[in-house]
C-alpha cells in the first residue's frame, strides 16, 4: 500500500516538504531550471514538486501528492545545500539558512 493511502497526515508532510524546497530555492535565488540542473532532475519534475503535485492521478482524476524517492530527496538536498533530514523532518518548520 503506498504511503499516500495509509498516512492521514501525508498531505501535511508533502506540503511542508514542498514549502522547504520552495523557500530554500528562493533563498539561493535559483530558477526552476537551475535547481533541476543542480539536482540532475528534469525541470518538469521540479515544477511538479514546487506545485505540491505528483505526476500521477488517483481514481477520481485528481493529481496525487508528490512522493519523491530517497534518491530525489538526496539530490534536492545537495542542490539546495541542506541536509536531507531537514527536507523530510516534519517536526522541523521551514528555516532560514
Amino acid at each position: 500500500m503506498p504511503a499516500t493511502d495509509h498516512q492521514p497526515d501525508f498531505a501535511e508532510k508533502a506540503k511542508l516538504f514542498g514549502d522547504k524546497v520552495r523557500s530554500r530555492r528562493a533563498e539561493l535565488g535559483l530558477s526552476e531550471r537551475r535547481l533541476a540542473e543542480r539536482a540532475s532532475l528534469s525541470r518538469g519534475y521540479i515544477s511538479l514538486l514546487l506545485k505540491d503535485r505528483g505526476s500521477h492521478k488517483d481514481a477520481q482524476g485528481e493529481f496525487k501528492l508528490p512522493n519523491p524517492t530517497l534518491d530525489v530527496i538526496w539530490r534536492l538536498a545537495d542542490a539546495l545545500e541542506v541536509e536531507p533530514a531537514y527536507l523530510v523532518d516534519s517536526s522541523r518548520p521551514v528555516e532560514r539558512h
